[in-house]
């Protein structure tokens, strides 16, 4: 058999990965520069300075300050009845470039990052394969589980499957690497272990489970993963590769532009609404209560859990949150289910997720939530 016939017959690796270059258009490589671009920009001017600040923040809470967010509205001369509404605008103000990036970074996701033939080969996995390549997409992002879910409905609207949808929103609030590391300097051992066990558990374990149960009781079609979304839903279609780099830019800027659009239109009141909602529940807690039902045992835990899983934070938000109440007399217990259920998916995520994934999903992971943040708290409590 000659050289030139063995060669045709057991190509190296080199031409499948040329071949597969090949087949990624000018339109997605700006795509991903843009997304990449974008995530650089929002972890380096906004997330670490914030982990940096840190030392800050336990200052004012030690000096027994309200807030431990930037002041947009003061506060001052509001009846205390209605000083929920500048708590919200502080807390939407202090959100803004957080919801901001969702939406931006979302937009690149939905109209450009990959092309589909590599969304359809990676993301319908299922199962533990499927919510951990979900999980590893979403950690990176350092958003809270509502600023996640215009980057995970972007990756479902290209037909993610399920595990990998509800994988981004888990990875991100859960598995937030700065959030993690800053926990594990403030927090003692049993709660940063607990908050880091809890993550994985989440995102390997509870979030496969949800997508199968889901599924078992979907039509079939319904469970099938959503086909690519039309115009003016996402992206324009691919163009083909015979464009000018002029001609894929902007035909590239106009897709990304439309489809972050799109999701701003869809989730900004939803989310707006929701962190009034959470003002108003923070502000009519009184201090006496925090140390009353909340310094131990299970119901302390329980309602630690409730709370999170009931509240819509910004990115991190939990740490200082959490802090903020040890200082007012909570237990450790209750601190670890509140910096575990706070970030992770709630009732705000339930009403952003059900129209693209079903009431269900997010039903089934609010109550695993609860569990996981009481279970990890009373653990913690009965070893402190």
């Amino acid at each position: 058999m000659s050289k030139a016939t063995v060669s045709t017959m057991t190509p190296g690796p080199a031409p499948a990965v040329k071949q597969f270059l090949a087949g990624i258009t000018k339109r997605t490589w700006i795509g991903l520069a843009l997304a990449v671009g974008l995530w650089w920009i929002f972890m380096y001017f906004t997330r670490w300075p914030s982990v940096q600040g840190k030392s800050e923040i336990l200052n004012v809470l030690a000096a027994g300050a309200p807030n431990t967010f930037s002041e947009l509205v003061s506060r001052e001369g509001w009846p205390y009845w209605l000083s929920w509404i500048p708590t919200g605008i502080n807390m939407n103000d202090n959100n803004a470039i957080g919801m901001a990036f969702a939406f931006l970074i979302g937009g690149a996701v939905t109209a450009l990052v990959l092309p589909q033939r590599v969304i359809d080969s990676v993301l319908h996995s299922r199962g533990v394969r499927g919510a951990s390549f979900g999980g590893l997409l979403g950690a990176p992002l350092m958003m809270c589980s509502a600023c996640s879910i215009p980057v995970a409905v972007g990756w479902k609207q290209r037909g993610a499957n399920l595990e990998t949808t509800l994988g981004v929103v888990v990875g991100a609030s859960l598995m937030n690497v700065m959030g993690l590391v800053t926990i594990w300097l403030l927090f003692p051992g049993p709660a940063h272990w607990a908050r880091l066990v809890a993550s994985l558990f989440m995102v390997l374990a509870v979030t496969p489970l949800v997508a199968r149960l889901t599924r078992d009781k979907m039509p079939l079609a319904a469970a099938l993963p959503a086909p690519p979304p039309t115009a003016p839903e996402c992206a324009l279609p691919e163009a083909a590769p015979s464009e000018s780099w002029g001609q894929a830019a902007l035909g590239a800027l106009k897709s990304w532009w439309w489809a972050s659009v799109t999701i701003a239109y869809r989730l900004f009141i939803p989310m707006t609404s929701a962190i009034f909602l959470a003002a108003f529940i923070r502000l009519f807690v009184p201090a006496p209560v925090v140390e009353s039902y909340l310094g131990g045992g299970p119901g302390a835990v329980a309602l630690a859990a409730l709370f999170g899983c009931l509240i819509a934070i910004p990115t991190m938000f939990e740490i200082p949150m959490a802090i903020g109440f040890v200082f007012l007399g909570m237990g450790m217990g209750p601190a670890t289910a509140l910096i575990i259920a706070a970030p992770s998916v709630s009732v705000v995520s339930y009403f952003m997720l059900r129209k693209d994934v079903g009431s269900r999903p997010p039903l089934l992971l609010m109550a695993a939530t609860f569990v996981t943040a009481f279970t990890a708290g009373m653990i913690v409590d009965f070893i402190g």
